[in-house]
């Protein structure tokens, strides 16, 4: 016999919840490099190398938070999909099995 699935809709609701609050926290953290920018940018021309390679850092950084921000984004909405569609089918196979029992089939 197969094993009984048992989803809770809004556990999932709430799990696309937490993982939208982690991309929106993700996608504000770049707003940080300009701080970090500015100190890069007062360094004198000795540590031009330093500097280069700090941008190169940032610039990787932020695609990587990007990356994540745009996962957990993805994550969120296909889990607010899925309990939607389980709610619809459940509803609609209760319908379906009131309807059988109420017919007598």
């Amino acid at each position: 016999m197969a094993e009984r699935i048992h989803v809770v809709p809004d556990e999932l609701r709430r799990a696309a919840r937490d993982h939208q609050d982690a991309a929106e926290q993700l996608s504000t953290a770049p707003s940080q490099h300009a701080e970090i920018l500015a100190s890069l940018d007062s360094l004198g021309p000795i540590f031009g190398e330093l500097r280069d390679a700090g941008r190169e850092l940032l610039d990787q950084r932020r695609a990587c938070y990007e990356q994540q921000a745009a996962a957990h984004a993805e994550l969120a909405a296909n889990l607010r999909h899925a309990a939607d569609v389980w709610e619809h089918q459940d509803t609609s196979a209760a319908a379906e099995l009131g309807r059988v029992t109420e017919d007598g089939l």
